[in-house]
């Protein structure tokens, strides 16, 4: 596969993802000047780093962890003089340990060149298809989530470095060290103590950057540590933030709040503005005047991160003077804390502290409000004052339950019209004929597709065609000695894989492998929202499988497709406009809405008409067109009814127990138990297959 192009044109981040979601195996090299990274993608895994960089904070992590001698660390130093291999590839040759005991240092300088790459400004890369050689080490990181919280501490160092002015600047400490902080704080603040400049804390450290960054910049502020005056440039550069990472916390969260009008991510970016400043954050969402959710987060030192999810009639807004006052107002509440039953039940009692009630989204009957709370008092500039001007950037505009707004009516027709327009002017039938513009299936897919649906095929045949596509090779061998379709004897060739999957599953499997590409493609929807749609895809799939012999059905595999295909039409709007498919996203949230009932919304269509249409133009069976068509009206299916209940009930299940969608039930287990009985399943035969499914949808990976 050819993938290149310049840092300064492509974020880190879209590349690691890109690749990632690809499954690809190889590795990624980027070069600035004189400087070479790489990592290794193992099926969209990272799972190796490489930076003269990184390789000098492994090698520091060594030593400190006592995992080397001295005499070793002259011959490592040694070999990379002479030979320019990476530590790692000089560790496997001298097999000094299992490198698998060495994985958190090794995982350690993984971070680091993670780090390095994403403050690049520029640099060329290139992809390169070539296996990476497995060398005992277990370090396997999920690159998608590595991306996202590496960009984030990037852009945390990078205003945090803008406020100091440079890494030169020298550095002394104030006092002799407390013997009560902790080992890795000890170890930087020695540093601190014999070395000149802050730049040089951060390259002799033993410790990721990350945790150096959170050590001085907490020192500094404790004034524990003291940097020399910024010369003038320095100063010119520093600005307004000073040293205060509280000012360049606010900033960071201000220019989040002014890129983004999703409710979802403001709320996200003030719930990280208060992390570490407040003691509790909640989440609160109401619904015609009933709090209904709160989603709780407790930070203290000693834990890190409490987070607990509680549902139910929780509280109703009319008996909360403050919360009734901030509903109407839509003005946030910044002061003492004030007494509330219902906030006692998730902050704990407190006779004193400061807290903040800020209403994040009024919509019709639907409101969310983000509490804060701290139980010491603020003195001086403090956090309060900052959350207060955030506040001001997403006070909501309010809608009252009436569904008149404060300045416009809601469903007026200019606005319906933008909405359309947001979907490029489509209906259903224009959004499936952009389908057109897609790369059609692989040959060797269609090919494959075709033999498989004859009843006489010869499965040697078939193994000709798949042989000629490696790619689909290494997944069926992978899947038929997994734990869903393994046996006593483990498969090493195609052949024994075709055996033993036989051709209906060969077939779906292939269909779904080749579903996969669309989702990656290079579209920004696909990075926020492609995954999940795959994963509950697959979870579908495998759970219609499993009702199907359950109860009876007569081909179990054609539930499987059914079970894959049934949100397909959510696909063709993510691809085609995924700009329409985030305001659908934003809606349903805010509203509390289904999926389809979002869709109606704005586009006056939905998932299923769209899905149905797409089954129509590429030919597909009458049995998938109608769980496509039907699976959230089971009622209306006149063909093969109880497949589409079979399907309903797997898509149920998925939500229930698999893929972390928002999903807008009132009582799931009444759905559940109704959609159980319509099927004609006991209670006892529907618990064991519950707990199948759970199990299966851990084994989603495997189709990845």
């Amino acid at each position: 596969m050819i993938f290149n192009g310049d840092l300064s044109k492509y974020h880190p981040a879209d590349a690691i993802m890109f690749l990632s979601q690809l499954n690809l195996n190889g590795v990624l090299s980027i070069a600035e000047d004189q400087r070479l990274i790489t990592l290794g993608f193992d099926n969209g895994f990272i799972v190796d780093a490489y930076s003269a960089k990184g390789d000098a904070k492994v090698l520091q992590s060594l030593i400190y962890s006592g995992k080397v001698t001295a005499d070793q660390v002259k011959r490592i130093r040694r070999i990379q003089e002479e030979t320019g291999l990476s530590i790692r590839s000089i560790l496997t040759q001298l097999d000094l340990f299992p490198l698998s005991t060495v994985t958190e240092n090794l995982l350690t300088g993984m971070n680091e060149v993670l780090l390095e790459m994403f403050l690049l400004d520029k640099g060329g890369f290139h992809f390169t298809d070539t296996p990476v050689e497995k060398d005992g080490a277990e370090t396997k990181l999920d690159a998608c989530t590595m991306a996202l919280s590496i960009a984030a501490l990037s852009d945390e160092y990078r205003d945090w470095l803008a406020g100091i002015g440079s890494l030169d600047r020298e550095i002394s400490l104030s006092e002799s060290l407390s013997a009560s902080l902790s080992t890795e704080k000890k170890v930087v603040l020695r540093l601190i103590d014999g070395c000149r400049t802050l730049g040089q804390v951060f390259e002799k450290a033993p410790f990721h950057t990350a945790t150096v960054l959170e050590i001085v910049r907490e020192q500094i502020e404790k004034e524990v540590v003291i940097l020399s005056p910024a010369d003038a440039a320095e100063i010119q550069l520093q600005g307004a933030a000073g040293t205060d990472p509280l000012f360049a916390a606010y900033r960071q969260a201000f220019k989040k709040l002014m890129s983004s009008d999703d409710p979802m991510k403001r709320i996200e970016t003030l719930v990280n503005f208060c992390k570490g400043l407040y003691d509790v954050v909640l989440i609160l969402t109401a619904k015609e005047g009933q709090v209904v959710h709160c989603k709780q987060m407790r930070y203290s030192k000693e834990r890190g991160l409490f987070q607990k999810s509680t549902a139910g009639q929780l509280g109703r807004l009319n008996r909360e003077p403050v919360f009734e006052a901030v509903y109407r107002s839509g003005v946030g509440f910044f002061g003492s804390r004030f007494p509330s039953e219902l906030l006692e039940k998730f902050s704990g009692q407190a006779e004193s502290g400061e807290c903040a009630l800020i209403p994040m989204v009024i919509k019709g009957q639907v409101a969310v409000f983000l509490y804060v709370f701290s139980a010491k008092g603020f003195t001086g500039i403090s956090p309060q004052q900052y959350l207060e001007l955030l506040s001001w950037m997403v006070t909501p505009k309010k809608t009252l339950p009436g569904g008149e707004m404060s300045k416009e009516k809601e469903g007026d027709p200019a606005e319906a019209k933008d909405e359309v327009a947001a979907a490029g002017g489509f209906n259903a039938k224009q959004l499936v004929a952009r389908i057109n513009e897609l790369p059609p299936l692989p040959t060797v897919v269609t090919r494959a597709m075709d033999m498989l649906s004859d009843p006489e095929v010869d499965i040697r045949e078939v193994e000709k065609v798949i042989g000629n596509d490696q790619s689909l090779v290494t997944k069926l061998i992978k899947i038929s000695n997994s734990v869903l379709y393994g046996g006593l004897q483990r498969v090493e060739s195609l052949s024994q894989a075709l055996a033993r999957l036989g051709a209906k599953t060969t077939k779906n499997l292939i269909l779904t492998a080749s579903m996969k590409a669309y989702f990656f493609r290079n579209n920004p929807g696909m990075h926020t929202w492609g995954q999940s749609l795959w994963q509950h895809a697959a979870e579908c799939g495998m759970a219609a499988r499993r009702i199907a012999v359950a109860v009876g059905y007569e081909d179990p595999e054609k539930a499987f497709v059914g079970g894959v295909l049934h949100d397909i039409g959510k696909l063709v709007l993510l691809l085609v406009s995924g700009d329409t498919y985030r305001r659908i996203q934003s809606l349903k949230k805010r509203e509390s809405l289904c999926d389809h009932e979002a869709e109606k919304k704005i586009l006056k269509t939905d998932h299923m008409e769209i899905g149905e249409l797409l089954m129509e133009k590429w030919n597909m069976p009458a049995s998938a067109k109608a769980c496509v068509k039907f699976h959230h009206h089971v009622q209306g299916a006149e063909a093969d009814p109880k497949l589409v209940r079979i399907i309903a009930y797997a898509n149920h299940l998925s939500h229930l127990h698999g893929t972390p969608f928002q999903w807008f039930v009132f009582d799931p287990e009444a759905v559940s138990k109704t959609m159980v009985e319509d099927l004609g399943m006991s209670a006892d035969v529907d618990a064991k297959l519950v707990e199948a499914v759970i199990t299966d949808f851990q084994q989603t990976d495997l189709l990845e």
